[in-house]
């Protein structure tokens, strides 16, 4: 009688009773099934649809800074006079005497350039870390997380450098006159390139530009991931905006400084252009661009712009992740 009464599973006076699991629990047990990542989704198209929807987002708010950037970046190049003081002052001097929708140039590239490039590589990130071999948490070694950033970013960048250079050349254009502006708009300045200058020289800068690309996809994505995971390990921090801030500041501030002498290259080199009678360009490629530009105006140039780019990156940053954060919330 003892014996079947235990063997149906009823329990002794002493024997600890051990609780249901609760819905929070059940909700972090099926999570850590699935087998996301930081930023990872139930899908690998609705990681695309959403990165989609921040990128584009993130671009049109911040575009105004990477105008002033870029015009910054181009300052002084190899001894020539200066216009701007600072990011304010270029802000300025360029709502004053371009107007204020000058701030937004080269915003439809840049729309497009955030589509192929933006999209794939916030998109693809999780489903290549997954491809690279991940555990049931969805976490992986720290190599892999560099290694799927590097894939995303790199490729992306590459597939998207024609758009780039144009919202480059737009960006640097400082005529009022729409007449005397370098390109009409990015239909007729694809033309002009291909027309001028030849298909190929669409990817001109492509080298400091994946570069560029793997370089802060290595330091913002696994830096991301790895600052989430360590501070939801350690339960600093639970899910929600406090982390996510954090996290994403974090992010944007080392791999903005990682990236910027790869910035400045890639805008000196795609602004460039050959000169009549088939004059020689200024810079031959990076490493060219890398040398003159020091040797003419110290190393501390690799860094100009730095605060306009990271009074981009950083917001960009933020809004990118917690869009991805609220969208997964939301929708996934």
């Amino acid at each position: 009688m003892l014996a079947t009464s235990s063997s149906s599973g009823a329990s002794s006076p002493g024997t600890p009773q051990t609780a249901p699991p609760g819905p929070a629990a059940k909700k972090k047990e099926k999570k850590k099934k699935r087998g996301r990542g930081s930023i990872g989704t139930s899908t690998p198209l609705k990681g695309l649809a959403f990165s989609w929807v921040a990128v584009c987002t993130a671009e049109v708010v911040t575009c105004p800074i990477d105008v002033c950037k870029v015009r910054l970046q181009l300052e002084g190049e190899l001894g020539a006079a200066r216009r701007y003081d600072n990011i304010f002052d270029a802000m300025r001097k360029i709502a004053r005497g371009e107007g204020a929708g000058a701030l937004w140039k080269g915003v439809g590239p840049a729309l497009g350039r955030q589509t192929v490039y933006g999209t794939l590589r916030y998109g693809g990130y999780e489903p290549i870390k997954k491809w690279f071999g991940v555990d049931a948490s969805g976490d992986c070694e720290m190599w892999k997380k560099i290694a799927a950033s590097a894939v995303s970013s790199g490729g992306s960048s590459f597939l998207a450098n024609p758009f780039d250079m144009v919202k480059i050349r737009m960006q640097a254009d400082t005529s009022v006159d729409a007449a005397a502006r370098r390109h009409s708009g990015l239909v007729g300045a694809l033309r002009d390139i291909v027309r001028s200058e030849g298909f190929f020289k669409l990817w001109r800068g492509a080298g400091p530009t994946v570069t560029r690309a793997m370089v802060g996809g290595m330091s913002e994505l696994p830096v991301y991931d790895e600052i989430k995971n360590q501070l939801v390990g350690r339960e600093i921090l639970t899910d929600g905006l406090p982390l996510h801030l954090t996290c994403s500041l974090s992010a944007g501030l080392f791999s903005c400084f990682c990236m910027n002498p790869f910035d400045v290259a890639k805008s000196r080199i795609m602004n460039q252009r050959a000169g009549k009678g088939g004059a020689a360009l200024q810079y031959t490629g990076m490493l060219d661009c890398f040398a003159k530009s020091v040797r003419a105006e110290g190393v501390l140039c690799l860094w100009k712009g730095f605060f306009p780019s990271y009074a981009r990156i950083g917001p960009r940053v933020v809004i990118i992740f917690l869009m991805l954060e609220e969208l997964r919330k939301r929708f996934d």
